[in-house]
């Protein structure tokens, strides 16, 4: 896998990652967290709630292992702990949440309209987008159902 590492300057510090194959950017999660000023102890929540979607890498360095989340699901995982949030961190997560869904938005335009040639590849975007929906409806059903569960007597 071809990667290319991209860091803000001093203070944002918030860590990307490119897949230069299957151009697919990914978002550290905290350096993410730390951007909102959240707790860093929230990317446990990610690492439970889309474990299998994860890149995981060790760095020493770092001190441990570091998780990047695909840039799709970061405003799936903002909502998911915006509540989780001091109200200080809040307007920052919302403006995160919008900047996030408007750029995965403009990157499926910009995929559409260079792909609008080539009908297989239409084909297979088109299928793995689709996955990608199914997948994260099941995700949303499936923590919606563990939320709500009662506790065993």
């Amino acid at each position: 896998m071809i990667t290319t590492t991209q860091t803000t300057p001093a203070g944002g510090k918030l860590q990307l990652k490119m897949n230069m194959e299957s151009l697919q950017l990914r978002v550290e999660l905290k350096s993410l967290l730390q951007s909102l000023g959240a707790q860093t102890y929230l990317a446990e929540i990610a690492i439970t709630e889309f474990g299998s979607d994860l890149l995981i890498e060790e760095a020493q360095e770092a001190g441990g292992s570091l998780y990047y989340l695909p840039l799709r699901l970061t405003p799936n995982f903002i909502d998911h702990i915006m509540d989780q949030l001091c109200p200080d961190s809040r307007p920052a997560a919302i403006e995160c949440l919008n900047k996030y869904r408007s750029a995965w938005s403009r990157a499926d335009q910009d995929t559409a309209q260079m792909l609008e040639k080539n009908a297989e590849m239409q084909r297979a975007l088109r299928r793995i987008k689709k996955q990608d929906q199914m997948a994260d409806t099941l995700r949303k059903m499936l923590s919606s159902l563990q939320k709500n569960r009662q506790p065993a007597l």
